[in-house]
C-alpha cells in the first residue's frame, strides 16, 4: 500500500522548534526591554505639566529648524568647505572578463560519440514526460547543473565542424 502522507523528518522538526523557541525568547526579551524603557520614561516625565510639554516641543522645533536652516544656508554659500575630487574610472590591469570564452576543443568529435550524446539528450527529454522520470531528471540536473549546457556546447561544436 502506498503512503499518501509524507513522513516528517524528526531532525528538521526539532531544529525548527528550537529556532522558533529562540525567536520567541528573543521577542519576549525585546518586549520586556521596551516595556521597562516606556515605564522608566513615563515615571521620569509623570510630573510634567501641559506647559512643560509645550516648552519642550517648542525647543525641539526651534533646535531642529535652526539646524536645518544652518545646513541649507551653508550649502548655498559661495565658499565650498570640502572639495569633491573626481577620479576617472580606469580598467584594472588584471581584470577578469565577464563573458566566457567559447569552448575550443582540439579534437574532433566522432560520429559515434555524437550519436551517444544525441541518445543521452533524447533520454533526458523522455524523463520529463513521466512523474517518476521527472524526479530522476530533477536529481540529475541538481547534481550536475551544467550537464545540459555541456551537451548543447558539444552539439554546436559538432555541427560547426560538420559545416567545415
Amino acid at each position: 500500500m502506498k503512503f499518501t502522507f509524507k513522513r516528517k523528518n524528526k531532525k528538521s522538526d526539532v531544529t525548527a522548534t528550537v529556532k522558533n523557541n529562540l525567536w520567541q525568547k528573543f521577542d519576549q526579551a525585546n518586549l520586556r526591554l521596551q516595556y521597562k524603557c516606556a515605564n522608566w520614561l513615563k515615571n521620569k516625565t509623570a510630573h510634567f505639566s501641559r506647559l512643560n510639554w509645550i516648552v519642550i516641543l517648542f525647543a525641539f522645533i526651534v533646535f531642529t529648524g535652526g539646524c536645518s536652516i544652518y545646513l541649507i544656508v551653508k550649502s548655498f554659500s559661495g565658499k565650498p568647505t570640502e572639495n569633491i575630487t573626481v577620479i576617472p574610472i580606469t580598467k584594472p590591469v588584471n581584470s577578469i572578463p565577464l563573458k566566457e570564452k567559447p569552448l575550443e576543443l582540439s579534437t574532433i568529435i566522432s560520429k559515434t560519440e555524437f550519436e551517444k550524446i544525441k541518445s543521452f539528450r533524447k533520454y533526458m527529454d523522455s524523463l520529463t514526460r513521466s512523474p517518476t522520470g521527472k524526479k530522476t531528471y530533477d536529481s540529475i540536473v541538481s547534481d550536475r547543473p551544467r550537464l545540459l549546457d555541456s551537451l548543447t556546447i558539444f552539439e554546436n561544436y559538432y555541427y560547426s565542424h560538420l559545416k567545415n
